[in-house]
């Protein structure tokens, strides 16, 4: 097909009807992006031969080498559907997005900018983790998907299956993928069922009273609209890498006439199940009941179904002939009886793939199959807005959308419309940028030549690929020869104030002093034309958006409105920002169409959003009417960390500016810079780490960089087992700045505090700790939670945010800013789920409902749990759990007996709540306060405004500061505490130590009481916490492996050296692989995927996610004891405590003191001679 020129698909972009946004989701190396080469195909943009070979959309170098696509991609292109009444034409947006879980936000924002899905899976892979994942992700986006079963010629060359085991197979399959809808579905509705109720509970409170309601019941919804199945035509089969689908529709116009149906929509409903051409009377279709009834069951048993007779054997025919078995006259007749036209040379090829290949794509195109489908199955952006902006406008339930609501103004009417608006009667605008892309200045039209436009509509697109590789090659010899970075004029200057900031570009402007010469003149402009040429080699920021209302044109003045921006709170004013719209373009893979303006409804890309906009944002004409649109979902968490510095000291300058650069084109990146000066890169997983990299030597930052040993989360915890005799806490250096966990028999050359042991007559967890003054004592007693509640903690720990924010919101104090201080990320390990095993009760969907139902199911918990009696699980839960931690949310608690409640006068508080004193106790300060009852005490001189006692709420704030910093850094290597409970059993103010005190206490006397108190409670529970049997949790992959037999023993090798282990194993019916589902550690598996491709041959493949943390059940001061043990792991078994080799690791990277002997077992130097 000859090139579509850019003008005619701008034309195009007017017409709203006649548009469809479509993204292409799989998992990986399952064919998107052979699928998009066939498209663009269609359009002239490459050939048709060179279609699934030359992958154009992977415009990145190392997209080519690894075979994988790693950014997403949009084009537009020109599509004619030729219908028997009227011909219409179309445009395509098409976005090729990744199929790696480490590029699962560019997913994300695919999702968010389409309308429609096309969903690849291969035929024999199956449903795969990342199938799963594209599907939420299209489900959460309320996107309509398309399924296309790839890869059918496997099953025809490779497995030779026949045309009915592969008909039962893809009915199988076809039934996963639906089943994987179904979950969606009845996960939405049991939520908006619990909503529902609880509207009718309060509509029903209103006029019935405290009365039981009896008149409510669950209304029945069809979901029939939800799955895929071909006589509805949302089905496609083919291959892509041979150039050929095919929905039902196409056959069934084919044999309607001859079968003598009267119309092909009767024939397209029969010809996917159980129905039958009649033996005799060739003209009937049959069911299996009448077929059965007529010629008995025998005959229902050798029949074939009407698919596999009309639509899969013709297709079988034509690949036996062609490549199984290839007979040339057989050839020649197929290709006369399909009437398809065959170059005589593709016929004298000695390559059968090139004659099939020829045949496929004259018979069955697979552009024509799918841009047919895209059309008239997936729906335009004026009937697509209408049911996908109301849960991003209003911030709801996706359910909540399926009645398409009205309008409630201008805005939302304009939105629901897809109005474009015109010059006389404007419409509110309103777009949504999905990502932001860094590109070459070079690369873009207005800082080209001026001939590039021309070139695109009249040169080949042999000579367009030949001047395409020249110009890669100048770039290349460009960025040799010019080491210098990128310069500060394209980063956001958000702390200064540009006008780049808003997206104006600064004129050239010189300005002199009346008496200033010619040459300061030159000078001045000649800084600024060397000024230019540097920004030419810049890399920009393109921001990759979706217009839903109005007409965006290049200068408008826009504001833009990141995630946290909200029109109603004054304090998020500093998250929106107005910027200049200084160019648009229309998005054509790697190249950039320059346009003036775009209408509703219009995928496009847009310059003059940086500093404006960090990753992804709404922009609108007014920011304080139109709705800043919901946040994009995403499905993976960034988990792997690395610091990282230049090599050459001088380019820290270049290494923080693109780190600037790549944490706004990156969606999924967090660049974070310590207090100490060390910047961080948290990445979703090694492939993304490695990408990062790559674009920050060869592009952002421009210098050699040197990057640390990846950095992995740990998470500390307790169980139920005797502790190592004579582990405890001791301090080396000054100030005491390096924690020292050492034994009894080691403390010589350490100066160890012996009092801090565990005394014989106390419990095991429990410790007596006074202030270094000897004014306050306190009684503390630590002990593990069990395994149900921090597991369930854990998985609601985002409900639990909740719940603490809306009890405490203007409460908040150090507590946040002390644990934050330890500049470590927090990794959210918790997965939202509302269909927990155990759960017997719905979660409640108003907020001030959710805290008693969390506290219901926690008390559930501890049933029947070792050491925790059902009367004090009574009173912990009623009164006694005062706060939460790490950050008040995590699965520790702290908690007050009932001494301490009646000193604290909190006997009727809630840790979901918002707290209440009486009197002054309530102040929220952290600085401890006198009690009015004692403020005229005999014993103790005191000063005007000065009271002279303390009581147990006064040190509230203080035991809460340290109990968070214990929490939030463990004693084994400062890692997060999970499963600990703190009770504060009493506390004691000695009057005879604050009345030996020198002089009157002051506030700042107060003040330093206050931070004894905090340490002491931290040193404390670090105490008490060594007392039990410590275990460090890992964070953890699942890891899915595909593989056939003969590779299986060599994966579970790998597996077993990388400390994994093998969670399932099974056969996929049908074909020879074995599907392993397994759990390794992430701090092992750096380097896994290599050393599993490595040893299978390239045979099998693995892919990690995230999983969460498990707790590895070593102790890591377990050295042996028995002689069995001595003489097999000898005196110290450091080769096999895997949990001491890895808190060394860690204590050592965090500056730690680490007990180490450097020599060992020394003997006398002995020389050869002697």
């Amino acid at each position: 097909m000859p090139i579509v020129p850019p003008s005619k698909l701008a034309q195009l972009q007017s017409n709203t009807r006649n548009i469809r946004n479509v993204c292409v989701l799989a998992h990986v190396d399952h064919g998107k992006t052979t699928l998009s080469d066939a498209l663009l195909a269609t359009n002239g943009i490459i050939s048709s031969k060179l279609a699934g070979k030359i992958r154009y959309l992977d415009s990145r170098e190392d997209e080519q080498q690894r075979g994988i696509t790693m950014e997403s991609s949009g084009i537009s292109l020109y599509h004619k559907q030729t219908d028997v009444e009227k011909d219409a034409e179309y445009l395509i947006n098409l976005i090729d997005s990744p199929g790696h879980v480490d590029f699962s936000s560019e997913v994300a924002s695919a999702a968010r900018l389409s309308d429609g899905a096309l969903v690849l899976v291969d035929v024999l892979e199956g449903v795969c983790t990342q199938t799963v994942s594209v599907l939420h992700q299209a489900w959460v986006e309320n996107v309509r998907p398309i399924l296309f079963l790839n890869k059918l010629d496997r099953m025809i060359v490779e497995w030779r299956m026949t045309p009915s085991e592969a008909y039962t197979h893809m009915q199988q399959l076809i039934e996963q993928v639906n089943a994987v809808l179904a979950g969606f579905w009845e996960g939405d509705r049991l939520a908006e069922d619990s909503r529902m109720l609880d509207e009718a509970k309060e509509r029903w409170r209103e006029t019935h009273g405290d009365a039981p309601m009896t008149e409510w019941y669950l209304e029945e919804k069809d979901d029939s609209h939800i799955y895929f199945s071909p006589e509805q035509g949302n089905v496609l089969f083919g291959s892509a890498i041979d150039g050929w689908a095919f929905r039902v529709n196409h056959f069934a116009q084919i044999f309607a006439e001859k079968l003598g149906i009267p119309s092909p929509a009767k024939l397209q409903a029969l010809m996917w199940g159980d129905y039958y051409i009649d033996p005799k009377n060739k003209h009937r279709v049959l069911n299996g009941k009448q077929l059965a009834k007529l010629y008995g069951a025998a005959k229902v048993a050798t029949s074939v179904p009407l698919f596999v007779q009309l639509c899969l054997n013709p297709v079988w025919q034509v690949y036996e002939n062609a490549v199984i078995n290839v007979d040339q006259e057989k050839i020649d007749k197929v290709i006369g009886a399909l009437n398809v036209k065959v170059h005589p040379r593709d016929r004298r090829s000695k390559d059968s793939r090139v004659v099939l290949t020829a045949i496929m794509q004259g018979w069955l195109s697979l552009a024509q199959a799918c841009m047919s489908a895209i059309v008239e199955q997936l729906p335009s952006p004026c009937d697509a807005q209408p049911l996908r902006l109301p849960p991003l406008v209003h911030k709801s339930a996706k359910s909540a959308a399926e009645s398409r609501p009205a309008p409630k103004n201008d805005v939302e009417k304009a939105l629901y419309e897809c109005s474009s608006g015109s010059s006389d009667a404007p419409v509110p605008l309103v777009a949504y940028i999905g990502k932001v892309v860094s590109v070459p200045r070079a690369s873009l039209p207005e800082f080209s030549s001026g001939k590039a436009q021309v070139d695109r509509v009249t040169m080949s697109a042999e000579e367009m690929r030949a001047k395409g590789r020249d110009a890669v090659r100048r770039e290349l010899a460009l960025s040799r020869d010019t080491p210098t970075g990128t310069p500060l004029s394209v980063l956001s200057p958000s702390d200064t104030a540009s006008p780049m900031s808003s997206g104006i570009t600064t004129p050239l402007h010189v300005e002199a002093a009346p008496e200033a010469s010619v040459d300061s003149l030159a000078e001045a402009v000649d800084k600024q034309l060397v000024l230019k040429e540097s920004e030419s080699e810049d890399e920009i920021l393109i921001g990759f958006g979706r217009l839903y209302s109005g007409t965006i044109s290049v200068g408008d003045t826009l504001w833009a409105m990141q995630p946290k921006y909200n029109a109603k709170d004054a304090k998020t004013l500093p998250f929106l920002k107005q910027t200049t719209v200084q160019s648009l373009y229309m998005m054509m893979g790697r190249e950039f169409v320059q346009l003036q303006s775009v209408p509703a409804g219009n995928v496009f890309g847009i310059r003059g959003i940086a500093g404006a906009i960090l990753k992804s944002g709404t922009l609108a004409s007014d920011a304080q009417i139109c709705p800043n649109l919901a946040a994009i979902h995403t499905e993976t968490f960034p988990i792997v960390r690395v610091a990282i510095e230049p090599i050459n000291p001088q380019d820290m300058d270049k290494l923080a500016r693109g780190l600037e650069l790549l944490n706004q084109a990156d969606p999924c990146v967090q660049v974070v810079s310590q207090t100490t000066g060390e910047h961080v890169l948290v990445t979703a997983g090694e492939l993304h780490l490695e990408r990062c990299l790559k674009d920050l030597r060869e592009r952002f930052a421009q210098c050699e960089i040197h990057v640390s040993e990846p950095i992995v989360p740990f998470r500390e915890g307790i169980v139920r087992q005797s502790a190592q005799p004579g582990v405890v806490l001791g301090e080396v250096g000054s100030g005491g700045r390096l924690l020292a966990i050492i034994s009894k028999a080691s403390s010589k050359s350490v100066d160890t505090d012996d009092a801090r042991a565990k005394p014989e007559d106390l419990p095991r967890g429990k410790i007596h700790t006074v202030t270094a003054n000897g004014q306050v004592s306190l009684s503390i007693l630590v002990e593990p939670l069990p395994e149900k509640t921090i597991h369930f903690m854990t998985r609601h720990a985002r409900d639990i945010k909740r719940v603490v924010n809306l009890a405490s919101s203007q409460r908040r104090n150090r507590l946040n800013a002390a644990a934050e201080a330890l500049d470590e990320i927090d990794v959210i390990a918790s997965v939202d789920s509302d269909s927990d095993d155990e759960a017997k009760t719905t979660k409640p969907s108003r907020l001030s409902e959710l805290g008693p139902w969390l506290s219901t199911r926690i008390h559930q918990t501890f049933n029947r749990a070792k050491g925790w009696e059902p009367h004090r699980v009574d009173h912990v839960m009623e009164h006694g759990l005062q706060v939460l931690g790490p950050r008040q949310v995590g699965p520790n608690m702290l908690i007050y007996s009932n001494q301490v409640l009646e000193q604290s006068g909190r006997t009727n508080s809630s840790w979901y709540k918002q707290r209440e004193h009486n009197g002054r106790g309530s102040s929220s300060a952290a600085t401890p306060y006198l009690s009015d009852d004692e403020s005229d005490s005999e014993d103790t001189p005191s000063a005007e405004g000065v009271r002279s006692a303390n009581t147990a709420r006064d040190f509230e704030e203080s035991i809460n500061t340290g109990f968070q910093l214990a929490m939030q850094s463990g004693p084994l290597c400062f890692e997060p505490v999970v499963g600990a409970a703190v009770t504060i059993k009493n506390i004691t103010f000695n009057p005879e130590a604050a009345a030996s005190s020198d002089a009157v206490r002051s506030a700042s006397s107060a003040s330093a009481l206050s931070g004894q108190v905090i340490t002491a409670v931290r040193d404390a529970i670090w105490t008490g916490f060594l007392q039990w049997s410590p275990r460090l949790h890992l964070a953890m992959y699942t890891c899915d492996i595909q593989a056939t037999s003969e590779v299986l023993g060599k994966v579970y090798g790998v597996i077993n050296r990388r400390h994994g282990r093998i969670l399932s194993e099974e056969m996929r019916e049908g074909t020879p692989y074995f599907i392993i589902k397994a759990a390794i550690p992430i701090v092992e598996s750096f380097g896994f995927a290599d050393e599993i491709r490595k040893r299978s041959s390239g045979a099998a493949v693995p892919l990690l996610i995230f999983r969460g943390f498990e707790s590895l059940n070593v102790d890591p001061f377990w050295v042996p004891t028995t002689e069995e043990e001595l003489e097999d792991l000898g005196e110290k078994a450091d080769k096999d405590n895997v949990a001491k080799k890895y808190m060394d690791k860690v204590r050592k990277r965090k500056g730690l003191f680490v007990e180490r002997k450097i020599v060992e077992h020394a003997e006398k130097q002995r020389t050869l001679k002697k």
